[in-house]
């Protein structure tokens, strides 16, 4: 390449051949699998886990729609998917989880949610049932199922701590905590295809996120 950041083929007037132009782009699979990789990482520095299958599904039709609004290829449009626009789509995706208050400290949030002791402790329960799932899973990859036990781990950490500072209930939560807990038990009901536990999840999720909303100002 020279002085002007032209390459020597173009250089010299000789246009690249088509295996060369072909070549001068990843494979669009392993390209996406590395740009998936990226928004993973990219959301999990902000607190929140998502799925390599999610993650390509989502690049993918954002990467189609691009191409089509520009009227490009979607081969041509791979360069624009860059580290750049990769870190607005994770504050994007992020941001439509407000409720969770993600990258905050949820022990320290204000305590606006009044729960029973027994309603605490199912959601306990699920966490603990959520945490043995991901351990024995293989609906998942090995990344990700550490991504998720990890999280499901400092849920049941911080709703322990919690727990152990009321001696009686009812006992006062931050909404974003069950948040949180909603989101993390419902995915594990979708992941696994044990019915009886699945059904458990969903029904703890529902007491979490009912909780949660219950919480919400009025306008």
């Amino acid at each position: 390449m020279n002085r002007l950041g032209i390459p020597p083929a173009l250089a010299v007037g000789r246009t690249p051949g088509k295996s060369e132009r072909r070549n001068a782009l990843p494979d669009k699979q392993a390209w996406l699998d590395e740009r998936a990789a990226v928004l993973i990482a990219r959301i999990s520095d902000r607190g929140m886990v998502l799925s390599h299958e999610a993650a390509c599904t989502l690049l993918a039709e954002r990467h189609a729609t691009v191409a089509s609004q520009l009227g490009i290829s979607e081969r041509s449009a791979q360069p624009l998917l860059d580290h750049a626009a990769l870190d607005a789509l994770a504050d994007e995706i992020v941001a439509s989880f407000t409720d969770e208050e993600p990258g905050e400290n949820l022990f320290a949030l204000a305590r606006t949610v009044h729960i029973s002791v027994s309603v605490f402790g199912r959601l306990i329960s699920g966490l603990a049932e959520t945490l043995l799932f991901y351990q024995s899973t293989t609906a998942t990859t090995a990344a990700e199922r550490a991504a998720r036990q990890r999280e499901t781990a400092q849920l049941l950490s911080i709703a322990g701590m919690i727990q152990a500072e009321h001696t009686q209930g009812p006992i006062a939560a931050p909404p974003a905590l069950l948040a949180r807990i909603a989101r993390t038990l419902t995915t594990a009901a979708d992941l696994t295809d044990n019915d009886a536990l699945t059904q458990a999840l969903r029904r703890d999720a529902t007491r979490a996120r009912t909780a949660a909303t219950a919480a919400r100002p009025s306008h």
